[in-house]
C-alpha cells in the first residue's frame, strides 16, 4: 500500500523526491492517501508523485509506472536512492492486490541497480510471512547480479 508516512514527512520539502507505486487508494488501504493529484505543497510542490495502480495488475503495468517514475528520478538527478520495498505486491501475498512473482522482483532489483546510484533498501510491506523473504531475496539478487555480474 501507499507509503503515507513517508509522503507526510517529505510533502513540503524540495530536497527529497518521493515516488510511490502502490494500490489505487480508491479501492485499497489507506483510501485517503496516495492519489495521483497529491504532488507536494509549498516548497515541496512537484516533489511528490504517486502512481496508483489498479487491482491485479501484473508486471507489465507495474513496470510501465516504474519507468515513468524513473524518468522523473532522472530529471532530479539524486545523489542516492532509498527504496521502501513493499513486497505485498507479490501474487501470493493474500492482502495486496498485485500479481508480481519472484522473477518480477528480480527484474525490479536489476532495474534499480542499473540506475548506478548508492542504494538503501528498507523492507516495509508484505503480509504472507512465508513468501516475504523470497520476494526480498529476489530483489536483492537482481540488484547484486546487475551491480556485480
Amino acid at each position: 500500500h501507499h507509503g503515507n508516512g513517508t509522503q507526510d514527512i517529505f510533502y513540503a520539502r524540495n530536497d527529497v523526491l518521493v515516488l510511490s507505486l502502490h494500490a489505487d487508494p480508491h479501492t485499497q488501504y489507506p483510501y485517503f492517501w496516495g492519489h495521483a493529484d497529491e504532488t507536494g505543497e509549498g516548497a515541496g510542490e512537484g516533489f511528490n508523485r504517486n502512481f496508483p495502480l489498479p487491482r491485479n495488475c501484473g508486471l507489465h503495468a507495474w513496470l510501465r509506472a516504474l519507468d515513468e517514475a524513473l524518468e522523473r528520478l532522472q530529471v532530479h538527478r539524486p545523489d542516492a536512492l532509498v527504496v521502501s520495498l513493499g513486497v505485498d505486491t507479490a501474487a501470493s501475498d493474500g492482502i495486496g492486490d498485485f500479481n508480481l512473482t519472484p522473477p518480477d522482483f528480480h527484474a525490479l532489483g536489476t532495474t534499480l541497480a542499473n540506475l548506478g546510484l548508492p542504494t538503501v533498501f528498507v523492507q516495509e510491506g508484505g503480509y504472507n510471512v512465508e513468501q516475504i523473504g523470497g520476494s526480498v531475496a529476489a530483489v536483492l539478487a537482481g540488484f547484486a547480479a546487475a551491480r556485480h555480474g
